[in-house]
This record gives C-alpha cells, sequence and structure tokens, in this order.
C-alpha cells in the first residue's frame, strides 16, 4: 500500500496516516486497539503491567488523538488534550455549589497539578557523563521539555477571556469604560508574556577557533569558561539550563508556564506581564463579582469602592455559575501570579537574579539579600540599563 502524506487533499477531514503507514478514520479510533486489549488481558490475568505495555499505550493514545481537518485529521498533542481537559473539568466543577468550588480550586486543581508536574519531573534523562568521569550526577540530570504547562496558561486565559465576554458581558451591568481597562491590561500583559517569548536567546556567540584570531587570548583572559554540560566555551556569568538544554548569559530561571528562560534580555518583559497580568485577573475578578452578586459601596479613605456583598443568586442558572467558577478560577491563578510577581521583585530590590537568591538561601549563615537603602538604587539599574 502507498503511504499518503497527511496533507494530501485525497483525504478527507477525518482521515488520516497512522503511525502503520496505513489509511485510518477518525471514526475507527476506540476500534482495533491491540495496546489496550493487551493491558486489560493482563490486569485480568493478574499479570503486572510493563513499561513497554505503557510506553505503546501511550504511542497509540498520541496517534489517535486528532481533529478533523482539511486535507486529513490532525494530530493534537497529549499535553495540549490533557490541558484542555483539565481547565474544561475544573470550571465545570466549580459551577454546582460553593463547597464543591472550594474544594475544587482550593484542593483538587493544585493536586492534580501537583500531581501532573511530578510525573513530568520523573521523566528525566541523564546526560552522557563518561566524559567527566562521574556517574548519576544531579548536576548533569536534563529535565524533559513539556507544552503541558505553557498549553494549560494558555488555554486557561482563553476560558476565563470567553467566560468573560460570553457570560459576564451578558449581563449588561459593565460599563465600556471598565471594560476598556480590563482589555487594556490584558493586551499588555499578553504583548509583554509574547515578547519573552519571542526574545529568550543565550544572549552570547560563542567564539570561534578557525576564524577568530584572537581565541586563545578570549579564552585565556577568563572571561570564558567551559560548560561541563553542553561542552562550549560560555560566558563566566552564563549558566545552564536543564530543560532548554543551552546556556543563557545572566539566566535569571526557567518558566514551565512560558515554556522558556528568563534572561538579562526578556526579564524587564517578564516582570511587565507578570504585573499587568496581575491588574487584568483582579479587576477582571471584582467585575464579575460585583456584576453576578449583589454589591455595595464601601469608603476607603478618600474613594469609594463597589465590592461584591453576598451572592444568593450565584449557582441559579447555569450563567452564573460559570462567571462565579470563573472568578473563582481567577482568584486562584491572580496569587500564584502575585507570589511570582513578589519573587521577582523581592530579587530586583535585592540586585540578584532569581537562581542565585535561592542558592544564597540554601547556604546557612547567610544574610539576607534585600536593602531598602539600595532597593530604589537596584530598581533603576534595573529598568534603565543598556
Amino acid at each position: 500500500m502507498t503511504n499518503t502524506k497527511r496533507d494530501d487533499p485525497a483525504l478527507c477531514c477525518c482521515e488520516y496516516i497512522n503511525e502503520d503507514g496505513e489509511l485510518a478514520h477518525l471514526l475507527t479510533t476506540l476500534c482495533n486497539c491491540e495496546a489496550i486489549d493487551e493491558a486489560f488481558e493482563r490486569l485480568f490475568t493478574r499479570k503486572a503491567l510493563e513499561k513497554r505495555h505503557v510506553v505503546k499505550i501511550m504511542d497509540t493514545v498520541s496517534d489517535r488523538l486528532r481533529i478533523p481537518w482539511c486535507g486529513g485529521a490532525k494530530r493534537v498533542s497529549l499535553d495540549v488534550a490533557s490541558a484542555v481537559l483539565c481547565v474544561a473539568l475544573t470550571i465545570f466543577l466549580g459551577c454546582f455549589t460553593w463547597t464543591i468550588t472550594i474544594i475544587t480550586y482550593i484542593v483538587a486543581l493544585p493536586a492534580i497539578l501537583f500531581s501532573i508536574h511530578r510525573f513530568i519531573r520523573k521523566k528525566v534523562a541523564p546526560d552522557n557523563t563518561s566524559t567527566y568521569g562521574r556517574k548519576k550526577m544531579k548536576d548533569v540530570l536534563k529535565y524533559s521539555k513539556s507544552k503541558f504547562y505553557f498549553a494549560w496558561l494558555t488555554v486557561t486565559i482563553s476560558f476565563l477571556l470567553v467566560i468573560y465576554y460570553t457570560q459576564v458581558i451578558l449581563y449588561l451591568k459593565i460599563s465600556p469604560y471598565e471594560n476598556f481597562i480590563f482589555a487594556t491590561f490584558v493586551c499588555i500583559s499578553g504583548t509583554s508574556f509574547y515578547l519573552v517569548r519571542a526574545t529568550s536567546c543565550p544572549g552570547f556567540e560563542t567564539p570561534n577557533k578557525t576564524e577568530d584570531e584572537n581565541y586563545e587570548e578570549v579564552i585565556e583572559s577568563g572571561a570564558w569558561k567551559l560548560c561541563a554540560e553542553c561542552e562550549m566555551q560560555v560566558p563566566r556569568q552564563a549558566s545552564h539550563c536543564r530543560t532548554c538544554d543551552t546556556c543563557y548569559l545572566l539566566r535569571d530561571h526557567h518558566c514551565l508556564w512560558l515554556d522558556t528562560c528568563v534572561s538579562h534580555i526578556n526579564d524587564r518583559w517578564f516582570v511587565t506581564g507578570l504585573t499587568f497580568g496581575l491588574f487584568a485577573l483582579c479587576y477582571g475578578v471584582h467585575l464579575s463579582l460585583t456584576t453576578v452578586c449583589h454589591p455595595r459601596l464601601v469608603d476607603l479613605y478618600f474613594i469609594t469602592v463597589l465590592v461584591p456583598h453576598n451572592c444568593p443568586d450565584a449557582f441559579m442558572n447555569f450563567q452564573s455559575s460559570l462567571s462565579i467558577s470563573a472568578a473563582c478560577y481567577g482568584i486562584l491563578i491572580a496569587i500564584f501570579v502575585a507570589v511570582a510577581l513578589i519573587q521577582q521583585l523581592v530579587c530586583v530590590m535585592s540586585g540578584v537574579r532569581l537562581s542565585e537568591f535561592r542558592k544564597r538561601r540554601q547556604l546557612p549563615n547567610q544574610p539576607g539579600t534585600f536593602s531598602v537603602k539600595n532597593g530604589l538604587r537596584n530598581c533603576l539599574n534595573f529598568w534603565w540599563r543598556q
């Protein structure tokens, strides 16, 4: 049988070429699955599942997880599919009662994310350590890179925005001015995070031994070092990321949720995205709760603030239930963002990178790096450096 390309116009939107090179259809997704049949047979006969059986099941699921598309069904990444399922299920469970909502967002969702994170982190592949003469060394382990975190963040923000503009706005209680402020916060935050990913790069060029005439002088000057993990000449201030498997100059940390490294090149965009992202989440939650719930005015110093008072009709219909669930979800995300932002601000005012800040905290009898006296100077150096 001649193999057909996946984008072959001869394929209908539900057909595809499977991993065996055979023509398959989406209607047969749950049929003829030898991997799952063999796994259940071993379970019923009280035989242990071996690693190869689990790998075969995952490969089969990954190959058959597709959506209809022009020119043939397109494969959907298992990370993306699990992120969509996780977010949709969480929001759905938060639509019943206050008790279930609280349990979902305080217990269930953090537990699910932690379990998935532990599962991904266990997929660690050690590099070849024969060069260094050491085995099972923790410093040369390479973490597997997963798209789940970035997919989960993207799907979460998309779901919250869709619910806001299709459910909360329909109450007709939010003014165009308030909606404009919220949209501005979202756009600035989204643009900043996009620039974090778009501008991420090592930040240096490795000297070429054959083309650079001053190669020996540059290496002997001590400004460069040999990275023991990627075996390349890198600047003295560069550090290796075990997830990206790349060295970055003045590296801050690897952001799992953006699936990229934060360094001196994009750290200001990262802080800007966190700041306006927190503003957008807090303001969006405020607009949602004051719309669905019964609000009241509270005098706060020289201003009057509208705050939610009580929510007797929170779960009376699907529209209000979905709005409340999304608002509670937004509160949880806002807490995570606030913690990350505070962590970054402490490092900025202390004049250190997050990776350096963590190393100092692990050392015994080390004084705190935060200084109020030099905080303003460090902030100015952070924002106005060349």
